[in-house]
């Protein structure tokens, strides 16, 4: 528990020598007020930049709901340029301590190969999250100020259920990292498969639920009721983090 609440420590200290508490909460930050003012003022932003010649806004259009702006801000920016972002910012969370040396000196000390991943996984879980969930803030703020209220509880349980997502995210980075040395490799092949999970939701509902993006629906059924909520996708996306710690685990014991 000292290894691990080191390593941990560790992990936050260098986050904050490289601002990425700063930097990445305010790209987040911008990602969340920006949907709410689109949303809200489309047609303004459409006159000010001079293209709205050919457009036809309906003025009679349908205002969103808070929940809809909610959910179009997590969905169509967090998910997308957010998730991009994010797994950039931990591409090298295993490959820069394998490839400085760092890893072989970590591990020769009476440090277990489990409080090395599980410190890399909550670092970088509890990084992202400080950003997203300060990103989902605003925007939580800006939209209830803009289109009317929201339940908070509604919103935190949303959080909470996305927090499990960004933790597959991470484990599948720490998974990725122990067969790959790139860091740029790492990034694409975890964007891809991540994006995958997430699009599989269009093809396939049912194989969308045992994957763990099927969680991503559970969330955004607290910000959007639009069917049955499914709990079952909790257990399925812990037994994906398991296994991916599990598989980076005996990566690391062989190499």
């Amino acid at each position: 528990m000292t290894n691990f609440y080191t390593l941990t420590r560790t992990e936050l200290l260098e986050a904050a020598k490289e601002f990425k508490f700063i930097w990445l909460t305010l790209f987040f930050v911008i990602l969340g007020v920006t949907q709410p003012l689109i949303n809200k003022y489309m047609d303004v932003i459409l006159e000010n930049v001079g293209g709205a010649d050919g457009i036809t806004i309906d003025p009679n259009r349908p205002v969103p709901s808070s929940g809809e702006v909610l959910l179009s801000t997590i969905s169509g920016q967090f998910n997308q340029i957010g998730l991009i972002i994010l797994i950039i910012s931990f591409m090298g969370l295993i490959a820069a301590d394998r490839n400085n040396g760092m890893q072989d000196f970590i591990l020769t000390r009476p440090v277990s190969l489990r409080s090395y991943l599980l410190s890399k996984l909550t670092g970088h879980w509890l990084i992202s999250m400080f950003a997203i969930a300060i990103g989902a803030i605003v925007s939580y703020g800006y939209t209830i100020f803009l289109f009317g209220s929201f339940s908070f509880s509604s919103f935190l349980l949303f959080l909470l259920m996305y927090s499990l997502w960004i933790l597959y995210v991470v484990s599948l980075a720490i998974l990725i990292s122990t067969f790959i040395k790139g860091p740029i490799l790492i990034a694409v092949t975890t964007i891809a498969i991540s994006i995958f999970f997430i699009l599989i939701k269009g093809f396939n509902n049912i194989l969308f639920q045992l994957s763990p993006g099927g969680i991503l629906n559970l969330a955004e059924n607290q910000l959007l009721p639009v069917g049955e909520l499914n709990y079952f996708s909790i257990a399925s996306c812990i037994l994906f983090i398991l296994l991916n710690l599990a598989w980076a685990n005996a990566n690391l014991r062989k190499s």
